[in-house]
């Protein structure tokens, strides 16, 4: 086989591979906030988006987390799902094209040190965003340390998906 030809078919591997990475990552975002919201709701007896609503307050403040705030779950989720979840979307893709995480073994294991590794965020990042924007780190004052580790473990099992949109998109335009 011609070497540009095989260029060409590693590259649309890869983008492929690329995009299975960023969706399986957006999903398991999307996972993640909704087993945080299942724990306010039931454990804490608040309104189940209050944990979007804190996400929210990094950028609108205390009033953020009065009653039910749309604008904060809007901010919230958008500032999550663009933020740390594509970023560490994209280290998994970055994982994927090194190491076949093809296999969901692989993929599951690769996405557990993954939520592992994200814990960076309520121990380093996000207090220094907090301080930064609000004088106060309302994250870690209203989201016990507990419930963001329930919730990252979360976020990276559920990169066991990989495999699976990895195969859907492999399948479209064969």
């Amino acid at each position: 086989m011609h070497t540009g030809t095989m260029t060409r078919i590693e590259s649309h591997t890869e983008k492929k591979a690329f995009i299975s990475s960023i969706v399986t990552g957006q999903i398991a975002g999307l996972v993640m906030a909704v087993a945080m919201m299942a724990v306010f709701a039931l454990v804490y007896g608040k309104n189940p988006l209050f944990p979007v609503q804190v996400i929210g307050s990094s950028l609108l403040g205390e009033s953020a987390l009065q009653g039910f705030n749309f604008k904060a779950v809007l901010v919230g989720l958008v500032l999550h799902q663009l933020g740390p979840t594509l970023l560490w979307s994209i280290v998994f893709a970055v994982v994927a094209s090194k190491v076949d995480l093809s296999i969901p073994k692989s993929a599951l294991f690769a996405g557990l040190i993954l939520g592992i590794v994200a814990m960076v965020g309520p121990y380093v990042v996000i207090p220094s965003v907090f301080h930064t924007l609000q004088g106060v780190d309302i994250w870690n004052r209203e989201v016990p340390i507990l419930w963001d580790w329930v919730a990252h473990l979360i976020f990276g099992l559920s990169f066991v998906l990989y495999p699976t949109i990895l195969r859907k998109f492999k399948e479209q335009n064969s």
